[in-house]
């Protein structure tokens, strides 16, 4: 990640990477369930994108939680 990357796209990116592996899911079985593909995952989780709403959408029901839930900051 980057220095110039919004505050918001770093927590996106973290929670992505935390649900994801918390299901035991590659990027590859991620994507498949998001009907995205594999390297738009790891792009989003490495903060090279400023995804679509809808994709956060099509992500967050992949994980099966809700759109909010990605954006949660667990920093203290």
């Amino acid at each position: 990640m980057g220095k110039s990357d919004s505050r918001l796209r770093q927590i996106l990116a973290q929670n992505l990477r935390r649900f994801r592996q918390t299901k035991n899911l590659s990027q590859e079985g991620l994507a498949d369930a998001a009907g995205l593909h594999r390297t738009f995952v790891g792009s989003v989780e490495r903060c090279e994108r400023n995804i679509s709403l809808d994709n956060i959408e099509k992500l967050a029901k992949a994980l099966d939680v809700t759109p909010a839930t990605l954006f949660e900051d667990s920093a203290p």
